[in-house]
């Protein structure tokens, strides 16, 4: 296997430039927007993209220029959202994990080069030379190899029976995609494996380190990696999503004050208040405004330079003028109009976050939501952050609207082409009953009965259901619980002899926006 320098990788696009409208005079000197205006933002981003709720902070050479919130916390319910609601952040909690590594760095009890294999011995990964060679900034960076999004299924939908011991033993069954350190391929699960490196070394649980070390010392009382006290269960944004063309609160992804497997990869909960403390923090360089120090300015300048690259879209250019797109340790690197932006999102079902700083500028944006709309909380970023950049302003809500639009004709005209009318009968049903098993997902059965067949996930019982056929041994799956929203293929494949060998499935993509396909590396074979 080869090993390409990543730091060489840097690609660079020249492409038409995009003709942006001017800003307001107020803007132009990089004033930023006045209370009113990103008021009204909010309310106009909530209307236009369907979400209840939102909280925004502003931090502005130091000080906190904007902090509210907008909306209801749950539709149908009284109560408004404030600036110590609390929201899932989803991916935004990676930057608190590499964080929490940090300052074990800081205290030499690891290094960043470290083998990842030398604090947790069990760990593999599918080729015996890149588990030797694996590092904690290999895990950090996306950069092992591993397929993109390996072992999501391990992690959601929740809630499901999967433990940090299957995720750690289930990484060995999933194949290298690419070369080691040359590609980037997001992986949630290396972070659950960065998250346990914390207790191995130092004794002490990923979440109550976190909370101990970073969330306490900084008087960021409504934010939690680990379990929500009870007398701090309040105040809390439910998750909504559109099912069905309705609106409605996702019961299975509420905030429930316990634990979740994937804590170190997506699982913190936060209010903006205590955000908009974190990001004091970072932009202190591991210190906050009153003196804190978290980590040193070492580490930080470590966590903010990119340690693997990919490519600049044209989109992506023609809007931002980006050149690069980088991963650092934990965060998003990129340059926007010739400052550099260190940034991440955060999307699980019925919320979405953002955590954006521009360091030269001392600017520092967070947005939440409790609506899985993600244009919605991207307009809004780009409308307070360009207000404070020397380039033109756009409506950034008309331009979501607009993408939204060419969508919805996207996945209208794929709907009108895909044919889902039996072809061919399928075998009789009670050949394709029994139990099988996948080295990493577990056991699933398949039962029949005079309704048909039925799919049962025994570790993850939001993927079960009954199996629609579609044509010979083709059936689909239509999760009954509409939010899970990754409806799959199941394809039985039998063996020259008619036996029956293994099951194959494949995620349904009838979003246009829909590119992971969770279930391509199951290989369900009947279980003796």
């Amino acid at each position: 296997m080869r090993l390409h320098s990543i730091l060489n990788k840097t690609r660079i696009l020249a492409l038409s430039s995009l003709f942006l409208a001017a800003l307001p005079a107020q803007a132009q000197d990089g004033a930023g927007l006045s209370e009113k205006e990103i008021d009204e933002l909010a309310l106009s981003a909530m209307k236009a993209f369907d979400v209840p709720g939102m909280a925004i902070g502003v931090v502005k050479g130091g000080d906190t220029v904007y902090a509210k919130g907008h909306g209801v916390r749950e539709l149908g319910q009284p109560g408004a959202i404030d600036v110590d609601t609390m929201f899932k952040i989803a991916s935004n909690s990676k930057a608190f994990t590499s964080a929490s590594l940090a300052i074990l760095v800081d205290e030499g009890r690891i290094s960043w080069d470290g083998a990842v294999s030398d604090y947790i011995p069990e760990f593999r990964v599918s080729d015996p030379w890149v588990t030797a060679k694996l590092s904690v900034t290999d895990l950090l960076a996306h950069r092992s190899g591993l397929v993109p999004h390996a072992g999501d299924l391990m992690l959601w939908p929740d809630p499901n029976g999967f433990t940090r011991r299957d995720v750690i033993n289930g990484l060995r069954y999933f194949p290298l995609v690419s070369d080691f350190r040359d590609s980037y391929n997001y992986d949630n699960v290396l972070y659950i494996v960065a998250g346990e490196i914390v207790p191995r070394v130092t004794g002490q649980g990923w979440e109550a380190f976190v909370d101990e070390r970073i969330m306490q010392p900084l008087g960021m009382d409504r934010c939690f990696a680990g379990a929500i006290p009870e007398h701090q269960m309040n105040n809390l944004a439910a998750p909504h999503g559109m099912i069905d063309g309705e609106l409605t609160v996702i019961e299975r992804s509420r905030i429930h004050g316990k634990p979740a497997v994937y804590a170190a990869a997506g699982g913190v909960v936060c209010s903006v208040s205590s955000m908009i403390k974190w990001v004091g923090m970072q932009l202190g360089r591991g210190t906050a405004p009153d003196g804190t120090k978290i980590f040193s300015a070492a580490r930080s300048r470590e966590m903010w330079i990119p340690a693997n690259f990919w490519g600049v879209s044209p989109r992506n250019y023609e809007w931002h003028r980006t050149h690069f797109n980088g991963y650092g340790l934990g965060w998003r690197l990129s340059d926007v109009h010739g400052y550099k932006e260190v940034s991440h999102t955060g999307s699980l079902a019925g919320m979405r976050a953002w955590t954006l700083m521009v360091p030269e500028l001392e600017l520092g944006i967070v947005v939440l939501s409790n609506g899985s709309n993600t244009a919605a909380r991207n307009a809004v970023m780009h409308t307070i952050k360009y207000a404070y950049l020397p380039a033109g302003q756009r409506d950034w809500i008309e331009t979501y609207k607009a993408l939204e639009r060419d969508a919805a004709e996207q996945a209208e005209d794929a709907a009108s082409k895909q044919d889902l009318r039996t072809v061919v009968e399928p075998r009789a049903l009670d050949v394709y009953a029994g139990r099988y098993l996948d080295p990493w997902f577990g056991e699933v059965t398949i039962s029949s009965s005079k309704d048909g067949l039925e799919f049962a996930s025994a570790k993850s019982p939001k993927l079960s259901g009954p199996l629609q056929h579609v044509t010979a041994d083709t059936f689909v799956a239509r999760w009954p619980d509409r939010s899970v929203g990754m409806d799959a293929w199941v394809r039985f494949e039998f063996d020259r002899h008619g036996a029956l060998e293994r099951i194959r499935m494949n995620r349904v993509f009838d979003d246009p926006d829909a590119t992971i396909d969770y279930f391509e590396h199951i290989d369900l074979k009947p279980k003796r």
